[in-house]
């Protein structure tokens, strides 16, 4: 089982969609893939339609190791599970309990509901709070998500900085794996203005930067909407979305 959390410090690069892209080109790849969301907004929660009698928060707030598994509920996306969200998470920012960041990696130690799945997706908050470290220290792997818009590197560059604090503390994650950036909304073709982000973005990043870049397609934001999954929107965006995001999930599968 590979978990990887999937975040950026700036909110509005589509990261909801990104995830659910990936959930669905690993399932194409004959994956099965658990998605846990980890986000006060339940994004990701709201388009798989889960809904069980727990969600992450009452995992998280308990505290309990092993408890994690009792959390999965099935979706309305064949091959994807997932362990939803609920506005009541944004509480373990604030609230006083004990050993708030280590919580995820707890509740997982010892699930054995977790062993049926090839992969883990976290999604994690556009913030680099609590729940953002207890995504990190309980993944072997972040990946970035990024749009080619100003301050973008800005973006990056705080959510890595974060990164590295966590891989650099022993009683954290220092095996936590950085794989890469994915760019997503760039405009097809080109404008100037996203060609210059990209570059800044691969001057700064270099080969971390992965290929292929996501364009813009109303497609993502159809599947969002409509819950259902990329291939069941019938359209050349979506057919071109889907091939990319196969691509991106044979990267995750490979080596790393």
């Amino acid at each position: 089982m590979k978990v990887t959390a999937i975040g950026n410090r700036k909110g509005g690069v589509g990261k909801t969609s990104v995830t659910l892209g990936l959930a669905t080109g690993l399932r194409l790849i004959g994956k099965k893939v658990l998605v846990i969301d980890l986000d006060p907004q339940a994004n990701v929660t709201d388009a798989l339609e889960g809904a069980g009698e727990f969600d992450i928060f009452d995992v998280l707030y308990g505290g309990e190791a092993g408890t994690l598994g009792q959390a999965i509920t099935k979706t309305s996306w064949a091959g994807i599970d997932l362990i939803p969200s609920s506005e009541s998470l944004a509480r373990l920012e604030s609230e006083s309990i004990m050993t708030p960041e280590m919580r995820l990696k707890a509740a997982a130690w010892g699930a054995e509901e977790l062993e049926e799945y090839d992969h883990v997706l976290i999604d994690l908050p556009p913030a680099l709070g609590r729940l953002t470290l207890n995504g990190l220290i309980w993944a072997d792997r972040v990946l970035v998500v990024t749009e080619p818009a100003a301050f973008s590197v800005k973006g990056v560059t705080e959510f890595l900085e974060t990164v590295k604090k966590v891989q650099s503390l022993p009683h954290l994650n220092p095996a936590l794996e950085f794989i890469g950036i994915i760019i997503n909304k760039t405009s097809s073709p080109l404008t100037g203005e996203h060609a210059f982000q990209i570059g800044e973005l691969e001057a700064e990043y270099g080969s971390d930067v992965m290929d292929p870049h996501l364009p813009l397609r109303t497609a993502m934001q159809d599947s969002i909407s409509s819950r259902a999954p990329l291939t069941k929107i019938n359209s050349r965006g979506a057919a071109i979305m889907t091939e990319k995001f196969v691509a991106h999930a044979r990267y995750l599968d490979g080596e790393k």
